[in-house]
């Protein structure tokens, strides 16, 4: 199940922290590696429908720790049984535990960080020292932020084949010369020009379309898409790599993650017919899409998640822990913003006076 992970030392017994210079349990105290046996072998993919039968058949169960949702921005994470309260590893919001039913789907893979904390702080800074708009005060605030934790979040993969019927209709555009009179000095002259049309022409047809880890985010705390991922990369789930870093439970379940692959899947399908029909133009007027095959894989991917509040308000931004990328929210200056604006109608009205003394 998902926690926070402790591992002693084999040699002095401390706390150990993954590192993400060695990719091993380094301890912090000794610096003895504790070697991780890392396994690469091929993750099985796991069969939708069976999976889905069993998790019915399954009595509801406690689990032997808690599920926690943290009230301020709805972030659902595992404590032990016996801690009572805790720190929201997204915003810092104290949260009291709560017993959460158990969840049966255990991770198969994972990606281990690659960016560590110090320079996932420094992409903050960079991050907000970028943003031209943000308040002064803000870029300060950044070097002194101490609640950047890691996480590592849920997600789903599917796979599927899928066979779609659809008919609608191809466009070809082609132009007509029109002629009208316009009037000239007092004088009614003809001209012509070029008009747009479309030939439309009714089509039908089938696309077969085959999908491969189509990826699902199993978490609700977070509001911003790290799409990038080197899924090829992906090792088996070992505990290890956890040490030091939170864990995060799905909330989305099964049949809601494949809701929002499906979804996703409709979208390329739209689009590969569109390709298939050819044309200048193309509108599908009906499709029925038929799935079949369905598998999915339970992995976890890295992050650095966190929240600041600034003057009252609270901001939260994401950190993909493979390959740095930055995705969040961040307060405006209008006083930065008022003297942009002024600072361009200054130079129209500069540009505009320059043009009608006939100096350009």
């Amino acid at each position: 199940m998902h926690k926070e992970y402790v591992f002693p030392c084999e040699q002095c017994g401390a706390k150990l922290m993954f590192s993400v210079a060695t990719g091993e349990l380094t301890c912090p105290y000794c610096t003895h590696i504790n070697r991780v046996e890392r396994a690469f072998t091929k993750v099985v993919e796991k069969d939708y429908e069976k999976a889905l039968r069993t998790l019915k058949n399954l009595p509801q169960q406690p689990s032997a720790l808690s599920s926690t949702k943290c009230p301020a921005c709805a972030a659902t994470f595992e404590l032990q049984e016996n801690v009572h309260a805790a720190v929201c590893p997204f915003c810092g919001t104290a949260v009291i535990n709560e017993v959460a039913r158990y969840r049966p789907i255990q991770p198969q893979a994972l990606l281990p960080f690659k960016i560590s904390n110090e320079e996932a702080r420094a992409i903050f800074k960079r991050w907000l020292k970028s943003h031209w708009f943000a308040p002064n005060k803000l870029q300060r605030y950044g070097a002194k932020n101490s609640t950047l934790q890691g996480v590592y979040i849920p997600y789903w993969t599917y796979d599927a084949s899928t066979a779609s019927r659809y008919s609608g209709r191809r466009g070809t555009v082609y132009y007509e010369t029109q002629h009208y009179r316009v009037n000239v000095n007092g004088q009614s002259q003809m001209r012509s020009r070029q008009v747009q049309r479309i030939r439309w022409t009714p089509v039908s047809g089938r696309l077969e379309h085959p999908f491969d880890d189509v990826l699902v985010m199993a978490s609700e705390s977070l509001h911003y898409a790290l799409l990038e991922w080197d899924l090829e990369h992906l090792v088996n789930y070992d505990e290890s790599f956890l040490s030091g870093y939170e864990s995060e439970v799905y909330a989305i379940d099964l049949e809601r993650g494949l809701e929002r692959a499906k979804a996703t899947m409709q979208y390329r399908i739209r689009a590969a017919i569109k390709r298939q029909i050819g044309g200048d133009r193309q509108e599908i007027t009906q499709m029925q899409t038929d799935y079949s095959n369905i598998t999915f894989k339970y992995i976890l991917l890295p992050v650095y998640a966190s929240a600041f509040t600034f003057n009252n308000k609270l901001y939260s931004y994401v950190i993909n822990g493979r390959n740095g990328a930055i995705s969040g929210e961040h307060p405006y200056s209008m006083v930065k913003i008022a003297a942009a604006v002024l600072g361009i109608l200054a130079i129209a009205a500069v540009l505009y006076y320059v043009n009608q003394q006939g100096l350009l």
